[in-house]
């Protein structure tokens, strides 16, 4: 009596479980997506797919190991594959085709006793299941599901296409049925023995230490001797030991059928493989040989993965790295001087410099002329006006810097396919991000906010002397601005005399309020202050590149899994 799906038939025998893959590893191969390989990624993904595929495949087997084995009957076109279904099943099951593919779908037969096993998706999950009599098409996705009381209870057979079919998906689904079998019955002809196609599968089954039955059919008297012993003598080289190698003569076919002498080894071997015992040892082993091929199975996949890891690491490090220079690029850019107006800072000078000497000291310097000289008269300078004026061209510079960066971020990114993948999936990154215009306001005030607050700290006892010198702390926080770096960026002739007195007034004013050890205090933590609040904005905007990257890159928890899977197997 056959195995039935209850609740009894489907529980292991205590200790009788072979050891399945591990169970997430299937999960961890379903995040892959290999969107940073994109001329090997449908490949990938399709490998991917199918090991997936496999290793579900072995825990729903490990689960069942008293249900009936899946008999897959392989091999290349011609080999008679339908034909020997046919005449094992004692039915037409199988219909055989007479242009190729011939096999256009396949179709499996058991005895009625097991049907039930297979109507669920147990096995082969990614195939519908379709009632005896209707037709499919080569390209449908479908599983025939044929009763035959020929068959004894306890083992099935499954039809299936060419493994060298010329139509991909025919191939593909022969692949899936390769993967999902507890025993393969392998045929070939005496014109294909040899081919290397048909010689890399049965590698995939020496590797899995897969049950094998290999049968040579359609093999005339005539050549017999010569074909057996050349075919015996390459199984023998590639290490292929079937547990039954038999010979199906040429002879004429009837009703999709040989006669049943050209059977009669197969249909033992298959008889012997029904009992229950049969059966749990043979998918014992089954899984056993699949899990001992795991390393073999996943060397490819994680070899690409570990790729596109460096991969996604040198993107993300030449797409970062114009923001890690943003910094230093605005220091450069600041210290050659800002381009301040010189009526600003004419009227700056007269504020801060105010006294005879100082001012000859600013004209003798700057060689100033009636155009100064007349400047004099006017009001002196709003320090909030100045200082706004600072500001903005401060602003001006590091949206130019950020600007630039991210045309060199984007650049390097376009310049490898890789990095191309990613500006397709994250299109914005084409585009400057929405909170810039915010972010750098939030720095330039922040920094003189905090230049501010440092004159504060610096002062001391000496507020009370810089209030009875009339003169405003955000002067003093603008006078640190303009001695921290030049201002005569853009300025020429006559007005470069200006700039310096303006900046010679900042610093006798400073000198004078704090002492030269204190203002060197004071501009060493303005210069590091300012350099720490635009390395937060770059990091902001170097984070939105690199996590583009990453979102594409394999994500760390399934490299890892898939890593360890393999090291542990």
């Amino acid at each position: 009596m056959a195995a039935q799906p209850s609740a009894a038939g489907r529980a292991a025998p205590g200790g009788a479980d072979p050891a399945p893959a591990p169970s997430d590893l299937a999960d961890a191969l379903a995040a892959l997506a290999f969107a940073l390989s994109p001329d090997e990624g449908p490949a990938l993904r399709a490998e991917r797919d199918r090991l997936a595929r496999l290793w579900r495949g072995v825990r729903a087997r490990a689960a069942e190991p008293r249900a009936p084995l899946l008999v897959v009957v392989a091999g290349g076109s011609g080999a008679g594959k339908s034909t020997t279904v046919n005449t094992l099943a004692g039915c037409r099951a199988a219909e055989p085709g007479v242009v190729r593919p011939t096999t256009r779908a396949p179709t499996l037969v058991c005895h009625p006793e097991d049907r039930a096993w297979f109507t669920d998706d147990r096995v082969l999950p990614d195939l519908a299941r379709l009632p005896d009599d209707a037709s499919v098409t080569s390209s449908a996705k479908a599983l025939r599901i044929i009763a035959s009381e020929t068959l004894a209870p306890g083992a099935a057979l499954l039809d299936t296409p060419d493994v060298d079919s010329v139509e991909v998906a025919n191939h593909v689904l022969a692949d899936q049925a390769l993967d999902a079998a507890d025993a393969w019955l392998w045929l070939i002809t005496a014109r294909s023995y040899a081919d290397e196609a048909g010689m890399a599968y049965l590698r995939r089954a020496r590797q899995r230490h897969a049950l094998l039955a290999v049968a040579l059919t359609q093999v005339r008297d005539d050549e017999r001797e010569e074909v057996v012993a050349d075919l015996d003598r390459r199984l023998e080289e590639e290490g292929v030991t079937p547990t039954l190698r038999t010979i199906v003569p040429y002879t004429a076919v009837e009703d999709g059928r040989v006669p049943e002498a050209g059977v009669t080894d197969l249909r033992a071997w298959l008889t012997s493989l029904a009992p229950t015992d049969r059966r749990v040892e043979t998918r014992r082993a089954a899984l056993a040989g699949l899990h001992a091929a795991l390393p073999g199975e996943l060397a490819g996949l994680l070899s690409a993965v570990e790729q596109e890891e460096r991969r996604a690491e040198r993107l993300a490090r030449e797409a970062a790295a114009p923001f890690d220079e943003v910094g230093g690029r605005l220091i450069a850019e600041l210290e050659e001087g800002l381009p301040l107006r010189a009526e600003v800072l004419e009227r700056w000078r007269r504020l801060v410099g105010g006294n005879e000497t100082l001012l000859k000291v600013q004209t003798a310097a700057g060689r100033l002329g009636e155009a100064v000289r007349g400047r004099l008269g006017q009001p002196v300078a709003d320090p909030a006006q100045v200082q706004a004026e600072v500001g903005g061209e401060v602003a001006r510079l590091l949206r130019e810097l950020l600007v630039d960066a991210g045309h060199s971020a984007r650049a390097a990114l376009e310049a490898d396919r890789a990095g191309h993948a990613v500006l397709e999936a994250q299109p914005a990154l084409r585009r400057a991000p929405e909170a810039r215009e915010a972010a750098i306001a939030r720095v330039v005030d922040g920094w003189q906010a905090r230049i501010a607050a440092l004159v504060e700290e610096v002062g001391g006892p000496r507020k009370a002397r810089a209030r009875r010198l009339s003169t405003a702390l955000n002067a003093v926080a603008t006078s640190a601005i303009l001695v921290l770096f030049s201002v005569s960026g853009g300025l020429t002739g006559g007005e470069v005399g200006i700039a310096a007195g303006a900046a010679a007034g900042s610093q006798w004013l400073l000198t004078k309020l704090f002492g030269e050890h204190e203002v060197r205090r004071l501009l060493t933590e303005a210069r590091e202050d300012l350099l720490a609040r635009v390395d937060e904005l770059t990091r902001a905007e170097r984070a939105r590149v690199v996590d583009a990257v990453a979102a594409l890159a394999p994500p760390a928890g399934a490299v890892a899994a898939l890593r360890a899977h393999a090291e542990r197997s």
